[in-house]
């Protein structure tokens, strides 16, 4: 019985999409793609540890002619992987300030990086997007940071000749310079308050999003214990069903999740892994942005699977995130996977918009970004990549 691990996006991410609507538009691709058949969806919670739960969505199928019941036959079950409390624990009870300073941190770390990528068209055809993106973070960040010493203007004239005849003079001029500055810096947090509404819930969020993901590439913080919740689902999986086969459906960093438990660093990947898993679907997967950024995250990886999987993988020319594994941002087959030539994925292309409608407004209004959330519509029947999936599942013989 074919088997299916989902697993999100991060955050941002995950707006117009969860595994309920995911599986429900599965289903109504099987129903597309038959006559005289129902389906319909089933949710059950489910423990798989002590502490770790998932959500198994259960696709049915009875014939049109008769109503539901208890004898009808399951064809497709979707279990959720859950890792985003994980990865963000650390920074959902931090400050504003603090999530402002981290986020300044990660970008001025990050900054020569960005700035060579400009120049690396050959390798990496979208560093103008996120080299513009990770600037709006840094004017963001700055911005709220530099207002912070406009609260020395509550400090009346008075009060500076009593603290000037009480500190060295020399301080009390930087504090008056700061003073200055941050007031003169109040316009432009004005500016972004006005034109980006949210700014402070979106830069909270985006700082906890970056920061999260920048300490799993780069330090592994969590990775261990995530890695190791998956494989406690997957052996769940294996000890309830008879002989499954696990097919993993990722999005956006949830992909990232799924390659590294596939291609695992130093170790092989478990037996239940190697014996079960022959399917990974990645849609707008960050594999080059986070291999140009990171190179060496990927570096070392043990292929043992690289001959077991199938991999489909959707993008979009306009998602300033998708990887399509060419060394262009055109519409074609795949030239490379994370080995090499071991594991080319089978690319499907998906665009919501024409290219041509894409001008410098739609650039400085961060549209390519936005455009990692556009794989779906908001609602379960909605226009999404799912039939493109489902069709290629269908033609690879995934569906019987």
């Amino acid at each position: 019985m074919p088997t299916a691990i989902y697993i999100a996006g991060l955050g941002q991410s995950t707006n117009k999409e969860s595994e309920e609507k995911y599986a429900a538009r599965y289903s109504k691709e099987l129903e597309y793609s038959t006559s005289g058949i129902n389906f319909y969806t089933k949710v059950e919670k489910i423990y798989y540890n002590d502490d770790q739960s998932s959500l198994a969505v259960k696709i049915y199928q009875h014939p049109k002619e008769q109503p539901k019941s208890d004898k009808d036959t399951l064809v497709y079950t979707f279990y959720d992987f859950e890792y985003n409390e994980l990865l963000i624990r650390k920074f959902q009870n931090k400050n504003l300030l603090f999530k402002n300073l981290v986020l300044l941190l990660l970008v001025i770390r990050k900054l020569p990086r960005l700035i060579s990528s400009l120049f690396k068209k050959k390798t990496y055809t979208k560093g103008g997007q996120t080299f513009y993106m990770f600037l709006l973070f840094l004017i963001m960040a700055l911005a709220i940071v530099l207002v912070i010493p406009s609260l020395l203007g509550f400090v009346g004239g008075t009060n500076l000749s009593y603290i000037k005849n009480n500190l060295n003079t020399n301080l009390v001029d930087m504090l008056r310079y700061l003073r200055d500055f941050s007031i003169k810096m109040l316009p432009i947090t004005s500016l972004l308050i006005i034109f980006i509404p949210e700014s402070s819930t979106l830069l909270t969020k985006v700082a906890a999003e970056f920061s999260t993901i920048d300490n799993y590439i780069q330090y592994g913080e969590q990775a261990q214990i995530i890695q190791g919740n998956l494989d406690a689902l997957i052996e769940y999986i294996v000890e309830i069903e008879e002989n499954p086969t696990i097919h993993l459906h990722t999005y956006s960093f949830g992909s990232v999740i799924a390659l590294d438990a596939l291609f695992p660093l130093g170790n092989e990947p478990s037996a239940n892994i190697q014996n079960n898993i022959n399917l990974l679907i990645t849609v707008g997967a960050p594999y080059e942005f986070i291999n140009n950024y990171y190179p060496k995250f990927y570096k070392k990886r043990i292929n043992k699977m690289s001959e077991k999987i199938e991999w489909i993988n959707v993008y979009s020319t306009m998602d300033a995130f998708a990887s399509n594994f060419r060394k262009d941002n055109k519409v074609g087959e795949a030239k490379y996977g994370i080995m090499g030539k071991k594991e080319v994925p089978i690319n499907l292309n998906y665009e919501i918009a024409r290219r041509e409608k894409y001008n410098l407004f739609s650039f400085l209004t961060l549209k390519h970004i936005t455009m990692h959330q556009s794989y779906w519509d908001d609602s379960k029947s909605g226009q999404s990549c799912t039939r493109l999936i489902f069709n290629k599942m269908k033609e690879k013989h995934y569906f019987n």
